[in-house]
C-alpha cells in the first residue's frame, strides 16, 4: 500500500540554496513550456508534447543561448518533471477538467522542487533525518513521523513562508484490522457549525473562534501595510533607495505568508482531528 507523508524539515543555509534553485528552475521551465506551446499553437495549431519539448530544449534551445546553461545546473530529472507537470495541466484542460493552465508565480509559492532517486541510498529515512538526492541528509523537526522501515518510491521538497517541508511517497505493508465496524455515521456539514453528526457529535465553526478571528486582524493589518509599500514603490524615483524598498516589500511579503500558513495550519490541524475522531468510531459508511 502506498502512503504519503509531509514533515517540517531544517535545512542548513547551503542545502536552502540548493531547493531555491532547483524551485526556481522548475518554475521558469513550466512557465516555459506553457508559454512556447501558447506561441507554436498560435502560429501552426499544434501541440507539443511534453516529450518533444524536453528534446527541443536540450537538443536546439539551451545550445543556442549561453545566457540559459544555468538551466543545466539543476538535476535534469526534475526540469523533466516540471514539464510533465505543464503537460498534465494542457491534458486536464483538453479534457475540459479545469481552465487553461496558468503560470506559477514566485509569490505564491507553489511550486515543488523534484529530487530523483538516482541510487539505492537516496531518500533513507532515519529516526531523525531523511537523505534527499543532492542535498544530502536533513534534520527533521519531527522524530518518528515516517516508518524508517518503508520503501520510498518519490519524494519532493516545497517551501511556505520561510518553512520547508519534505514530501514522500513510500510503500508500507497492509495493516488488516479485525475489530467489527459500528454503524454508519451521517454528516452534515454547515455555517453555523462545521459539522452536526447524528450520533450527537457537534464540531463548531473553527472561524469563528478567538485564535482564528485574531490571526485574520493581523492578516488584514500586515495585507494593508504591503499594499502600501507598493504604492509607495510607485510614487518615489526608482534611482533613489529603489533596492531596499524591493527588499522592505519582500521581508513584508514574507510575514503575510506566515500569517496566511498559520491560518492554514489551524484549519487543517482541525480537519484532520474531525475526521479522526470519526474514524476513530470505526463506521460502516459515513
Amino acid at each position: 500500500m502506498k502512503k504519503a507523508y509531509k514533515i517540517e524539515i531544517k535545512p542548513t543555509e547551503e542545502q536552502i540554496t540548493k531547493i531555491h534553485q532547483t524551485i526556481g528552475v522548475s518554475r521558469f521551465i513550466y512557465n516555459f513550456y506553457i508559454a512556447h506551446n501558447k506561441e507554436v499553437y498560435e502560429k501552426e495549431k499544434k501541440f507539443i508534447s511534453g516529450m518533444d519539448f524536453s528534446k527541443w530544449l536540450n537538443n536546439k534551445y539551451i545550445p543556442n543561448h549561453p545566457d540559459k546553461a544555468w538551466i543545466k545546473e539543476v538535476s535534469s530529472k526534475a526540469t523533466k518533471q516540471a514539464i510533465m507537470n505543464g503537460e498534465k495541466a494542457f491534458k486536464k484542460f483538453f479534457k475540459g477538467e479545469s481552465g487553461f493552465p496558468k503560470f506559477k508565480k514566485k509569490k505564491n509559492q507553489d511550486v515543488k522542487a523534484y529530487f530523483p532517486k538516482n541510487n539505492k541510498t537516496d531518500w533513507t529515512i532515519e529516526r531523525h533525518r531523511v537523505k534527499v538526492p543532492t542535498l544530502g541528509w536533513i534534520r527533521l523537526k519531527e522524530f518518528g513521523y515516517i516508518p524508517v522501515n518503508a520503501i520510498v518510491k518519490s519524494g519532493t521538497v516545497s517551501q511556505k513562508a520561510d518553512r520547508y517541508f519534505v514530501s514522500i511517497l513510500v510503500e508500507e505493508a497492509i495493516k488488516v484490522d479485525n475489530k467489527p465496524y459500528s454503524e454508519g455515521v451521517g454528516v452534515d456539514l454547515g455555517l453555523k457549525d462545521f459539522a452536526i453528526c447524528n450520533n450527537g457529535l457537534t464540531k463548531k465553526n473553527i472561524n469563528k473562534t478567538k485564535t482564528v478571528k485574531k490571526e485574520e486582524k493581523k492578516l488584514k493589518r500586515e495585507q494593508r501595510k504591503l499594499s502600501r509599500k507598493y504604492e509607495s514603490l510607485k510614487l518615489r524615483n526608482k534611482k533613489e533607495k529603489g533596492e531596499a524598498t524591493r527588499q522592505n516589500i519582500q521581508k513584508q511579503i514574507v510575514k503575510v505568508q506566515k500569517l496566511h500558513q498559520r491560518l492554514t495550519d489551524i484549519r487543517t490541524d482541525y480537519i484532520n482531528k474531525t475526521v479522526n475522531e470519526l474514524i476513530k468510531q470505526k463506521p460502516s459508511f459515513i
